[in-house]
C-alpha cells in the first residue's frame, strides 16, 4: 500500500511539473511584425512620423530611412496602434500621389491614397490596431 502512495505521488508531481512546463511555454513572447510601407516615396516628403514597436511616435525627416519604401519592425505587446503619417510639401508643378500602408505579418491591413496639389502641402495618416 506503501509503494503506491508513493507512485501515486510521484505522479501527481510529474503531472504538475508536465503541466507548469506548459503553462510556461504558453508565455512566451509572440512577436508580430509590422511593416509601414509607402509606394511613390520621395523629396517631396519631409517627414514621416511612426509608431515604434514601444508604441511611441517617431519623426523622420529622412525618407531614406524607409528602405525601399518600408520600415519593419517586430511587436510583442498587443494591442499595438500602428500609425503613420507623411507630411509633403510638393514643390513641383505636378500633383504627387502615394499610397501607405500597414502590413501585419506580410497582409496588408490599412492603406490608403495621399494626393498632394502642385506647389502645395498635404497631410496623409493610416493606423491599425494589431490584436
Amino acid at each position: 500500500m506503501k509503494n503506491s502512495t508513493i507512485l501515486f505521488s510521484c505522479l501527481i508531481a510529474l503531472v504538475s511539473f508536465i503541466g507548469f512546463s506548459c503553462e510556461k511555454k504558453s508565455e512566451e513572447l509572440i512577436f508580430t511584425e509590422v511593416e509601414y510601407g509607402i509606394l511613390g516615396l520621395d523629396e517631396q516628403i519631409v517627414s514621416i512620423t511612426y509608431n515604434d514597436a514601444s508604441g511611441n511616435p517617431v519623426v523622420v525627416d529622412d525618407p531614406s530611412q524607409f528602405v525601399n519604401g518600408s520600415k519593419k519592425l517586430s511587436v510583442s505587446t498587443k494591442p499595438f496602434t500602428a500609425k503613420m503619417a507623411l507630411l509633403i510639401n510638393n514643390t513641383t508643378n505636378d500633383e504627387k500621389s502615394y499610397t501607405i500602408g500597414i502590413l501585419v505579418n506580410g497582409d496588408v491591413m490599412a492603406i490608403k491614397n495621399v494626393y498632394c496639389s502642385p506647389s502645395g502641402m498635404a497631410l496623409g495618416e493610416v493606423e491599425f490596431t494589431v490584436q
